[in-house]
């Protein structure tokens, strides 16, 4: 696999134009460059709208990146709405990869629908520990996201690579439990919306457990989001807006009757090194899915920077998005980094 980066829409359009045949090809751009290029894609091609993207030379905002690769390792798969109406199909390709312990699946959602846990669940045929990474495409002014295969237009994909080379996934959380646990008493699993905490309004109760005003409480939902514990892993579930009536809506599902845990942030760049330190050979491609929040934290802090040198010193060879949420194996997150490593 090879990292791709274009700074105008005409070197994008060059290059999708000349590709070559044993090539595939999947871009990461802004709303509006992805619709025009998707004029000018080949069917081996695969579009997503993006919030920022992460090339060779780092983070940037406004360009054109992605990656290349051989054309036959992989198996592209438009996601009908709703996604089980495709089970059949993308059980189909999963049958012919299953076997190889390198293979996984690359999933780009619409990041606006709210569905990536539906989605996840119609993957009910795949073993567990089969791999699988995605983020979800960014929307416009106009609240719409894009993705495309060749010039079709879908609501979701999935993308099975026949990889014949060793890989990893890396999941990292810039996020640790500050000790402080919540009960989920009334909540909208499907709307993605809490409405009590311990038996108390959700905004109130959150605020309260966290030690600021009610008032102030969507000001810390950048340093204080919640997890979900499944097992020994810990899931992200960014908290979105707060209502009149006291609710708190999500960027995932929370569950009724369920413990989540408020977390506080660590040292991103310290946690970076050890993400790079804990992996488990020296890549030769990665490919790297950051959450929006996560974005907006850096910006903020101005750490992009010092991200960028550590994660280009770890391998120049790297592409990426900002997305919407993040999928890995089988659960969908929020404020959290991806990496796919290719040795």
């Amino acid at each position: 696999m090879i990292a791709v980066s274009f700074n105008t829409l005409d070197e994008a359009r060059h290059h999708l134009e000349e590709l070559d045949v044993n090539r595939g090809l999947v871009l990461f751009a802004a709303a509006a460059a992805v619709r025009e290029l998707s004029r000018h894609a080949p069917s081996r091609a695969v579009l997503c709208s993006t919030k920022g993207e992460y090339t060779p030379q780092g983070y940037r905002s406004g360009v054109i990146t992605g990656f290349e690769y051989e054309a036959g390792i992989a198996d592209i798969v438009g996601i009908l709405h709703p996604p089980v109406l495709s089970a059949s199909t993308l059980e189909i390709a999963y049958r012919k990869v299953r076997g190889n312990p390198n293979a996984f699946l690359m999933l780009l959602c619409d990041g606006t629908g709210g569905m990536e846990e539906m989605l996840l669940s119609s993957l009910y045929f795949m073993d567990p520990q089969f791999k699988v990474i995605g983020g979800s495409a960014a929307d416009d002014e106009r609240g719409e996201t894009y993705l495309y295969i060749g010039t079709r237009r879908v609501r979701n994909l999935g993308i099975y690579f026949n990889m014949p080379d060793r890989i990893a996934l890396i999941k990292e959380n810039i996020y640790i439990p500050s000790g402080k646990t919540l009960l989920v008493t009334e909540a909208d699993v499907f709307g993605r919306r809490v409405y009590s905490f311990n038996g108390r309004p959700a905004a109130g109760e959150y605020a309260r457990v966290l030690g600021v005003p009610e008032k102030e409480l969507a000001e810390h939902f950048l340093s204080s989001p919640l997890g979900k514990r499944y097992e020994d892993d810990l899931i992200i579930a960014s908290p979105k807006a707060v209502h009149p009536d006291g609710s708190v809506t999500f960027y995932s599902q929370i569950m009724s009757s369920t413990y989540v845990e408020l977390l506080s942030s660590a040292d991103p760049l310290a946690v970076l090194e050890e993400t790079l330190g804990g992996s488990p050979f020296k890549p030769s491609f990665v490919l790297n899915i950051n959450c929006t929040l996560r974005d907006q934290l850096f910006t903020r802090d101005g750490l992009w920077g010092d991200f960028d040198e550590k994660m280009l010193g770890f391998c120049g060879n790297t592409t990426g998005f900002i997305s919407y949420g993040e999928q890995y194996y089988t659960k969908h997150a929020n404020q959290t980094m991806i990496l796919l490593l290719v040795e």
